[in-house]
């Protein structure tokens, strides 16, 4: 004797309304989705581990780099604490502080208490040993550019005990490529360091100076304003109406699909043929909408007036 089991039947049933609902709805919803942006959480994955294997063996230099190549891919909390560590083992204790700030910031975003603490916990360790060191500039920087290394050093930050990492500092007083003067520094763990330039012997610019920084200057100056795209969307309401129409027509045949495969009649199989057709003419109605074409040009009119017996007409476009 042989029984049938009707829960063994269903899933066999719905198979295939497993399938269609996502490609249905998919097909509807792709029409005007953005591209994403780009992660690789296996390609982050490997390269943590690597990073790992890197800092067990204390190479530093090169784990590092693979750890914030990591935490771009796929942007983990676990990584950043991980390259903060590894930024202060290696002696850069400027970018491990900033490092340390950071990852405290995401944990506390994400709600996650423990590595908030730990994070905050390590910057203040890290910070009395990382080295400060101050710019001084004398006399006027008009059309001058104080550097760091190669950061560019604003007025605003002249006599500001600014973190740096331990090692060798070039700080330049420059006039477009030339360098006018230059100061170096040895800056060592817990070091407060100050550098003076002195630009009130600097020679005025030579004409061809002038006339060098005026055409940088007019290089990043918008003269002209920007073009206006050549193409513009069909129609957006035709693309949302489309999108509209797709989605109900998807569930329209998927409801009909369900009634069909339930043992209906030739109803439900009329419903899915008009809900197919719904979502046919949706997703052609949002391929169309969504198609670039060319911008007509803009048409203005002047208002004219004229004035007749008894009477005042003006003729224009409002």
């Amino acid at each position: 004797m042989t029984t049938s089991c009707p829960a063994a039947a269903e899933p066999s049933r719905r198979r295939p309304l497993r399938f269609i609902a996502p490609v249905l709805l998919g097909a509807a919803i792709s029409i005007a989705q953005a591209p994403a942006l780009a992660s690789d959480p296996a390609a982050a994955e490997a390269l943590f581990q690597v990073a790992k294997g890197l800092m067990e063996k204390k190479n530093y230099a090169e784990a590092c780099p693979k750890f914030e190549a990591s935490y771009k891919l796929d942007p983990a909390i676990g990584t950043k604490l991980n390259l903060a560590d590894c930024l202060e083992k290696q002696g850069q204790l400027a970018k491990a502080w900033v490092a340390w700030g950071e990852a405290r910031d995401q944990a506390k975003r994400e709600g996650d208490k423990p590595r908030e603490d730990l994070a905050t916990r390590r910057q203040k360790e890290v910070d009395p040993r990382v080295p400060r060191l101050s710019v001084q500039v004398k006399g006027s920087v008009e059309g001058l550019v104080v550097y760091r290394d190669e950061v560019k050093l604003e007025p605003v930050t002249f006599g500001v005990p600014l973190p740096v990492d331990p090692g060798k500092h070039v700080v330049t007083l420059r006039r477009g490529k030339d360098v006018l003067k230059e100061e170096s520094v040895e800056s060592k763990e817990k070091g407060k360091d100050e550098v003076t330039l002195d630009a009130t012997d600097v020679p005025p610019p030579t004409p061809e100076q002038i006339a060098e920084a005026n055409a940088q200057a007019q290089m990043g100056r918008p003269d002209k304003p920007k073009p206006r795209p050549t193409t513009v969307r069909r129609s957006t309401g035709m693309l949302v109406g489309g999108i509209i129409l797709g989605v109900v027509g998807g569930f329209v045949t998927i409801g009909g699909l369900v009634g069909a495969g339930a043992g209906g009649d030739g109803v439900a199989w009329g419903v899915t043929g008009f809900g197919a057709l719904m979502l046919g003419g949706g997703i052609t109605m949002g391929v169309i909408g969504n198609q670039r074409v060319k911008r007509q040009p803009e048409v203005t009119y002047t208002p004219q007036v004229f004035l007749g017996p008894g009477s005042v007409m003006v003729r224009g476009q409002f």
